[in-house]
């Protein structure tokens, strides 16, 4: 067996380069930022929900990431996007062209969209960067984890926090809902975003049932979606599928919404890499 390719340096794609290299193979990792952990650099609150660590932050995880590499000898070129797979050779975005014996894709998910005139106006920042600004008024629209768990850094770090829920409840976990109501955020719901307006030095939320929020800065997390290329994966029912042969995607980006998890990330990459070991045996 020789060398395979690995696109995403998340948990998905690390944890594919460290079964690859249990069972012999050579992985090599492409991540197009300048650091390995994907969506964990993004994640603030402890981690919970993966067994026999923590509760800890989730910076904590990625050093023992970055520990594992080196320890097996994970070769991680960074700063490598890549735009197509053909079924033996991975195109980068900066042209160069590299050959493996299959490819596993770990693109992770980006952020779904409201689909409202002026959603431009939205903030790209990550919570961490929020929570480090001078105190104001900052929406955040959805009730799952990720936007409670984001409302809840901001409104510790000082900021006027509203939640603004299209339902009747927020889908988050229990210790997030219960974390949030010791804050002093306000929950909005039952509203949905018409549209986005930059108001006289401030942004103006109107919802359809009317009225309006006016602050400071707006997020949107309602929900997540696979972050690929589509040269490389489609994606039905969100889930992300491959286009080509000798190729497999893993992570979050192939999994159903309410399986999405740190668990089933690192499963999902193990499946990929001991199936394709047992499709080469004799």
């Amino acid at each position: 067996m020789g060398r395979i390719l690995i696109a995403g340096a998340g948990p998905a794609g690390l944890a594919a380069a460290v079964w690859a290299v249990r069972v012999g193979l050579e992985p090599w990792v492409l991540e197009r930022s300048t650091e390995v952990g994907g969506q964990l650099s993004s994640y603030t609150l402890p981690i919970v929900d993966l067994p026999g660590f923590g509760p800890a932050p989730a910076s904590e995880l990625i050093h023992h990431f970055r520990r594992e590499l080196d320890r097996i000898q994970v070769r991680v070129q960074y700063g490598a996007g890549v735009e197509s797979w053909d079924g033996e050779r991975l195109i980068l975005q900066d042209g160069a062209t590299l050959r493996g014996e299959t490819f596993f894709y770990a693109p992770g998910l980006r952020s779904r969209m409201l689909g409202i005139p002026g959603e431009e106006l939205t903030s790209a920042a990550s919570m961490s960067e929020l929570a480090r600004q001078a105190p104001g008024r900052v929406l955040v629209v959805g009730g799952g984890d990720r936007a409670v768990e984001g409302a809840i850094r901001l409104a510790e770090a000082g900021h006027q926090v509203t939640v603004a829920l299209r339902s009747e409840k927020m889908r988050a976990r229990r210790e997030y809902r219960e974390r949030l109501d010791k804050t002093s955020a306000v929950v909005l719901t039952n509203v949905s975003p018409h549209r986005l307006d930059r108001g006289s030095g401030h942004l103006i939320m109107s919802w359809e049932q009317g009225k309006a929020w006016e602050g400071d800065q707006v997020l949107v997390r309602i929900g997540m979606e696979p972050a690929v290329h589509p040269s490389i994966a489609l994606v039905h029912q969100d889930r992300a599928f491959p286009r080509m042969l000798n190729m497999a995607v893993i992570g979050d980006a192939a999994l159903a919404s309410w399986e999405r998890s740190l668990v089933t990330s690192f499963a999902s990459a193990m499946r990929a890499v001991k199936s394709y070991v047992q499709r080469r045996e004799p």
